[in-house]
């Protein structure tokens, strides 16, 4: 950098010791005394006495000077010369091959930077301005073998020196703070405007050109590039890929995506959909075909896949490459699917949505292994009824809960169709409510022949009557087990070292209940109220279960603190009825939060030990470690959140298949669980996946500033126009000395002093 300075003008600025009347009282006094004192005319030539009060008189200014404190101050004008930032797009999609006679972006600009040098060299010659030249995709790298003769040399660039991103704004951003402290005259950005970046290099290069806007630098932007490829045009790709986390064996998947046609107008285009089988391998299991008619389009598939064999499987969905595709990094997208047995489905219908059933359903939903289908039968909508529900009632179904719902809301043969799978095994559970049990006609009804209580026909309650109190036991109900039958698994809900009937005592009270009438004999009361009335009541009918729960406000439980006792009584319920209460075995689970991720985002996930009572081991400990796919392993730490772990997976930049291995065991114990699973970080390729330019955006940019648009062709006139008016950049600086304060000084008046002491020493005067 050639800075010319200007001298402007030079002062001397004083700050005597105490006051100018003090410094003038003491040089008075200095110089009385060397006046009183002179050298003695009798022993001395007059050049020896001379030389004496030279040296005196010296000393005597020396020690003025210093109670006057001058200090030198000189001001100058600098002027230095503007620097011109020139960016170049060095990203992968400018290898795009659109331009004319099939001549890539990067050589396009090459062009243009090659035809523009003879107006460089003019620029930076008269030495007012010096340019600095920037690479940039991902990253931003200097030239820096800048020479003046050819100050861009782009023979010197690496052409294949390319990340997978393009952060036009973040290498706006970098390029004006490492110009800070120097006059920018202009930026030039040469780029096709495709901002593709992760974070955190994905600064919207808005944002840039507004500060280049507000500090006064102006833009101007050379868009290289078509916005639709003539390289590129022929483009097939998998933009979405939607799939549900767990199957059940022998039930069919969906899975859903989209698929992107460009320049495929009147062409089918083949998409497969792809698992890994056992062996881990892939195979084709379904495949169809999309047509465009359209240059650009977007189209939707639907495939499906039925598994036979438990366990986690890999799903890609792949669109096949097209005649004259080059981007293929595109054409597929993956993700993880578990099959898992049929573990327990519920179908439970209500007929109106009350503070229980929310309750309940949330229950039984948080449960990985139980699969929740809730129907709810408006009775405002009577006219309609019976309603069909055919389809579902004939789902294979391992429960059916009944909620408060009239028996006229169904049709009989749908009654009977569950009639019937109660009979073969299933569980029914029939809950409280204004219209349930002999309220809502069940006991005449097809489904007559399992209720665990005789038919009253007189206990019927209309819609359009007042409540009849006879048919409910008025609240407050304090729930306890029977002596004779409650030691069933669904009234369990003390922990190890409590007192199973003090748990239910403490429990709050309900806001009554339904009075169930008169039992069978095959009934058993399980539990009652505090005089004995009946409130939970089983019975078995063919291989199947039956419950009758006269309550419908264990939510009480929840909004007093007793959450975890609910949670635990509603599954200990749903196992009983599905006959999966004899099982003793704890099961590891961990659920993640998603199974497709973009590199560096966190993978939320968690885990925990469940007994088959659906009570968290109280004395678990949980160890996670991630295996990425270069297969070195590392710890992941996990946290205890009430009834469950919790944890998350960082740093997960490395695209590909990773794996979420936790361990669990319980304290005392030597056995130990483990539990694996996989998800996947895509990394599309960026740059590649959607290569079209962008003008517009690159026309935003420049008209945040005074810069503006050029083609490529013209890209010497902007270092004309640059050239045409050079900003001059003068800083005012000041220079000052203080003499007084610095060693010369010091040595000057001891100088004088001694040298006048050594004198008359020699000359015989002392």
């Amino acid at each position: 950098m050639i800075a010319v300075t200007t001298l402007e003008q030079v002062s001397v600025r004083c700050e005597p010791v105490g006051s100018w009347l003090l410094v003038g009282l003491v040089s008075l006094l200095l110089a009385a005394v060397l006046l009183a004192l002179p050298p003695d005319r009798t022993r001395v030539s007059g050049g020896r006495r001379l030389t004496l009060v030279i040296l005196r008189l010296l000393a005597f200014l020396a020690l003025v000077a210093c109670l006057l404190r001058p200090t030198i101050v000189a001001s100058q004008k600098a002027r230095q010369p503007a620097t011109v930032i020139v960016l170049a797009d060095a990203s992968k999609s400018m290898t795009v091959a659109d331009g004319p006679d099939g001549r890539t972006r990067w050589e396009e600009m090459r062009a243009a930077l090659e035809s523009a040098r003879p107006s460089v060299r003019r620029l930076i010659a008269g030495g007012d301005f010096e340019l600095a030249g920037w690479l940039f995709d991902g990253d931003l790298r200097p030239l820096d073998d800048v020479e003046a003769a050819a100050p861009l040399e782009l023979g010197a660039w690496a052409d294949a020196a390319s990340t997978a991103e393009t952060g036009i704004g973040a290498a706006v951003d970098d390029a004006l703070r490492a110009a800070a402290g120097r006059t920018v005259a202009g930026m030039i950005l040469l780029s096709d405007g495709a901002q593709q970046a992760y974070a955190p290099r994905d600064l919207p290069p808005q944002v840039a050109a507004r500060r280049l806007g507000e500090v006064g630098v102006p833009l101007w932007t050379v868009t290289f590039g078509q916005q639709r490829g003539g390289g590129q045009g022929r483009d097939a790709a998998i933009v979405n890929l939607s799939v549900a986390d767990t199957v059940y064996v022998k039930n069919t998947l969906e899975v859903a995506g989209r698929v992107r046609l460009e320049g495929l107008a009147g062409v089918d285009a083949q998409v497969r959909l792809f698992v890994e089988n056992e062996a881990g391998e892939l195979e084709p299991v379904a495949a169809t075909r999309v047509r465009s008619m359209a240059e650009s389009t977007e189209e939707p598939v639907r495939l499906e896949w039925t598994p036979d064999s438990l366990g986690e499987r890999k799903v890609v969905l792949r669109v096949e490459p097209q005649d004259g595709e080059v981007v293929l990094a595109n054409n597929e997208l993956s993700t993880f699917v578990d099959v898992i047995d049929g573990g327990l489905r519920v179908l439970y219908l209500e007929g109106g949505l009350r503070v229980e059933q929310r309750f309940l359903r949330r229950v039984l939903a948080a449960n990985p292994d139980l699969q929740l289908d809730f129907q709810w039968i408006d009775s405002s909508q009577r006219g309609a009824w019976p309603v069909d529900l055919s389809r579902l009632v004939a789902g294979d179904y391992d429960v059916f809960l009944i909620g408060d719902l009239d028996s006229a809301a169904l049709r009989p043969e749908d009654l009977r169709t569950m009639l019937g799978k109660v009979g073969a095994g299933a569980g029914i559970g029939l809950l409280g409510g204004f219209h349930a049990f002999e309220a809502g006609g069940w006991a005449g009804s097809a489904l007559g022949p399992l209720m665990p209580f005789e038919a009253d026909p007189l206990a019927r309650q209309p819609f359009d009557e007042p409540i009849r109190a006879r048919l409910h036991l008025p609240g407050p109900v304090r729930m306890l087990p029977d002596p004779r039958f409650g030691g069933v698994s669904i009234l369990r809900l003390a922990r190890d070292g409590e007192d199973p009937r003090a748990v239910w005592e403490s429990l709050p009270t309900l806001d009554g209940a339904n009075d169930l009438g008169r039992l069978l004999p095959t009934a058993k009361p399980l539990a009652v109220t505090a005089d004995g009335r009946p409130l939970l009541v089983a019975r078995e009918y063919g291989a199947g279960r039956v419950l009758a729960f006269a309550a419908d406000t264990t939510w009480r439980w929840v909004m007093q603190g007793a959450g975890d006792r609910h949670r635990r009584f509603w599954r200990q319920l749903v196992l009983w009825l599905a006959k999966r209460d004899e099982s003793d075995a704890d099961r590891l689970w961990l659920r993640l939060a998603q199974r497709r991720l973009a590199p560096g985002v966190p993978l939320e996930f968690d885990a925990g030990i469940t007994s088959a009572e659906g009570a968290l081991v109280p004395d678990l400990r949980i160890e996670a470690s991630v295996i990425p796919p270069d297969g070195q392993r590392r710890p992941v730490r996990v946290l205890r959140q009430a009834e469950s772990f919790s944890g998350a997976v960082t740093d997960c930049d490395e695209p590909g298949d990773w794996t979420l291995l936790i361990r669990g065991s319980r304290g005392g114990t030597a056995e130990v669980v483990e539990r694996a699973k996989r998800f996947t970080v895509f990394r599309q390729d960026l740059e590649l996946a959607n290569p079209r330019s962008n003008p517009a955006l690159m026309r935003q940019l420049a008209e945040a500033t005074d810069g503006g648009v050029r083609m490529p062709e013209e890209l010497a006139g902007v270092f004309d126009e640059i050239a045409e008016r050079p900003p001059e950049f003068e800083v005012q600086e000041q220079w000052s000395y203080s003499p007084w304060d610095s060693w010369p000084m010091l040595m000057a008046v001891a100088a004088c002093l001694c040298g006048e002491w050594f004198l008359r020493k020699r000359w015989g005067l002392v």
